[in-house]
């Protein structure tokens, strides 16, 4: 019984076991760049161990396509409510001590590929920040939850 399922598994086409991924430029058009790449700092890691021999991606750690992207609230040209917006949306992302925002992905298999999407998942932010929400904006005028 066992193996009519696996053969049966493996005569269905690789479409239907997996459905194919979206990539970013599908799912939301190109915003674009509002936020300078100076006010923008990167971070990654490369981890070396014994027998790692060339850099292909079998090899790799998977810790390595990790990518932080830490932003000052300040660069980003919010008014107080757009900043008081922005921390409710990121929630412990939004560090108020330091007045930065830190955001991470690994969900590429790319650095480069995940620096593009946190830049661009950080513009979503920014545009979602700078637009009035009348019911979170009503709550933060009268000192309840969303105020920070």
């Amino acid at each position: 019984m066992l193996r009519q399922i696996a053969r049966a598994a493996r005569a269905r086409p690789l479409a239907w076991r997996a459905a194919p991924a979206r990539s970013l430029s599908e799912a939301t058009p190109v915003l674009p760049r509002t936020i300078p790449d100076e006010a923008l700092s990167f971070e990654s890691r490369t981890y070396i161990h014994a027998g790692r021999k060339l850099p292909i991606p079998e090899a790799h750690h998977i810790g390595e396509y990790k990518v932080k992207l830490t932003v000052a609230v300040a660069d980003l040209g919010l008014d107080e409510l757009g900043v008081a917006r922005l921390a409710y949306m990121c929630g412990p992302r939004y560090s108020a001590a330091r007045g930065t925002l830190a955001l991470t992905a690994e969900r590429f298999p790319s650095r480069a590929e995940n620096r593009r999407f946190l830049v661009h998942q950080l513009e979503l932010l920014k545009q979602a920040a700078s637009e009035p929400d009348a019911e979170f904006d009503a709550g933060w005028a009268a000192g309840g939850e969303g105020k920070t």
